[in-house]
């Protein structure tokens, strides 16, 4: 996982002129800084979501075959309330066959595997349920929270969560989030892909923290 660090940054500065007499001088001083919120930590089981051992034969021919979620618990602890927001990366971006999912590698004649899809779901915020509200710029401007099983980390979307719905001034500041987060992958027809052996799916996605 990945994350914002959190830092106090202070900034003095002062101007003086130069007189050429010696009559008492003044100086200006400007203090400036910004404080951040308390540092927080994230948890994602153990980081590693196993698609297991996937025979090919079990596999569509002439149509995308949808696995089994994967479910990994998630936790967000911060020292003090803080608004943040989550946004997914994928590293491989380039193996991945939907532009907003997660690629799952290549195979060793550059075919794509295949991609996923990342849900957080069953989410509580300080012990109660909470609403997922999204920004499609970058955090200037939030959907309306909305409730539900689950919230899906699309790129290049933050996801946030609200302790209310229908709040579109984004998302809450919350000490504790929980949840799961579910892995959802597909793995394009064997008539596409050369598997005459062993193939290994190798997706990577990151998962930024950041604070608002």
């Amino acid at each position: 996982m990945k994350f914002s660090n959190t830092l106090i940054a202070l900034a003095i500065a002062s101007s003086t002129a130069i007189a050429p007499t010696a009559f008492a001088q003044s100086a200006d001083l400007s203090i400036t800084g910004n404080i951040f919120p308390g540092a927080c930590t994230v948890s994602v089981g153990g980081g590693i979501a196993d698609l297991g051992d996937i025979r090919a034969e079990t596999l569509n021919a002439d149509a995308a075959t949808l696995l089994a979620p994967v479910t990994l618990p998630m936790n967000v602890d911060c020292e003090s309330e803080v608004r943040f927001a989550l946004q997914g990366v994928d590293n491989t971006a380039e193996s991945s066959t939907q532009s907003d999912r997660y690629g799952l590698g290549m195979t060793a004649q550059d075919e794509k595997i295949g991609n996923a899809n990342i849900l957080v779901a069953d989410v509580t915020a300080d012990g109660v349920p909470a609403h997922g509200t999204f920004s499609h710029d970058e955090g200037l401007t939030w959907n309306e929270s909305h409730s539900g099983g689950h919230f899906t980390l699309a790129m290049p979307d933050m996801l946030g969560f609200a302790k209310e719905e229908s709040v579109d001034t984004g998302p809450a500041a919350i000490k504790n989030l929980q949840g799961s987060l579910k892995v959802i992958a597909q793995i394009e027809p064997t008539d596409s892909l050369t598997i005459d052996e062993d193939v290994l799916i190798n997706g990577s996605a990151t998962i930024n923290l950041t604070y608002l």
